[in-house]
């Protein structure tokens, strides 16, 4: 679980892709998500993290989250965007990929 104070410092350092999942206890669409996240295969290479939105409501603000869940991908400490995904393991692979492809071809 990171918080307000892990959440920049870890992700600046782990390395490959990381999932970050925003959620809240009584969020049913939570629920859902957090089961399809803990469904992903080991070999779909995502680090996943949760983020309690209620204990941290600075890094609320501060990504401008509005709705939950929220997903946000980085990969190798950068920040690629939201992720758009319904709460199933193939929809949430798909949009990973789409993500990191338009990553990948953006001018750097």
């Amino acid at each position: 679980m990171l918080t307000y104070q892990s959440y920049f410092r870890v992700l600046d350092d782990a390395p490959g892709s990381s999932l970050v999942v925003f959620t809240a206890p009584g969020c049913g669409a939570c629920r859902a998500m957090l089961r399809a996240l803990l469904a992903l295969p080991a070999t779909a290479g995502l680090r996943v993290y949760r983020v309690a939105a209620e204990e941290n409501p600075g890094l609320v603000e501060e990504l401008e989250i509005f709705h939950l869940p929220a997903l946000f991908l980085y990969r190798d400490g950068e920040e690629l965007g939201a992720v758009q995904a319904a709460p199933r393991v193939e929809a949430l692979l798909a949009a990973v990929a789409e993500a990191e492809a338009l990553a990948g071809s953006a001018p750097g």
